[in-house]
């Protein structure tokens, strides 16, 4: 099919857009053939559609510069970032205010404590959240969100199954460092385990 209508254009479409192009791609083919095919070399960046005579791949660009397809707004694809802060936040607070915190981070460091991996702990978290009534689409984020609250402002109740932090090495001057005192080697603080 030698006769082409182009859009410019590299993002997706909407559904409903695509839905639009096929039903005019249809109404103006009739009875004949049409196929569309992303283009090419000097082509590319452009969606091409495909007739059998000039006057339908005319009315087909016709109506692609008339109703303006080209720049219709790309689809939203995934949330927006103000919509992922709401979502940890309603998480938080849905945690703290159900006292859920306590028995998910326990649940998570139980299973990791008996040897288990990263994610089985996160599942026993999350059978647990579920169990305390947080709606099933949400249990994976407000456990993700509750664990990383945790972490970070209750570093110590995970110390048993994480890696130790590797010291800094000092690197010195080979003379420098016979000449340089040692310094007071302090003993760390006592581990001791949370208490809830």
């Amino acid at each position: 099919m030698p006769f082409t209508a182009k859009i410019k254009r590299e993002e997706p479409f909407c559904s409903a857009d695509q839905r639009e192009i096929y039903a005019m791609c249809r109404r103006i083919a009739g009875a004949a053939e049409h196929c569309s095919s992303a283009g090419w070399r000097e082509e590319s960046g452009y969606l091409l559609y495909h007739f059998t005579t000039w006057a339908k791949a005319r009315a087909m660009q016709h109506w692609i510069d008339r109703s303006g397809i080209a720049h219709r707004p790309m689809p939203k694809l995934g949330p927006t970032p103000e919509e992922v802060a709401e979502r940890k936040r309603q998480a938080l607070a849905w945690g703290l205010a159900a006292g859920a915190v306590r028995d998910i981070v326990q649940a998570y460091r139980r299973t990791r404590h008996a040897g288990d991996q990263d994610l089985t702990s996160f599942n026993a978290a999350c059978a647990i959240c579920l169990a305390l009534g947080r709606p099933n689409g949400e249990v994976q984020n407000t456990v993700g969100v509750l664990l990383e609250w945790a972490r970070e402002n209750h570093r110590e109740w995970f110390y048993r199954f994480e890696p130790p932090a590797a010291p800094a090495r000092e690197r010195l001057h080979p003379a420098q460092s016979e000449a340089r005192p040692a310094l007071d080697a302090k003993p760390p603080p006592p581990r001791h385990s949370p208490i809830f």
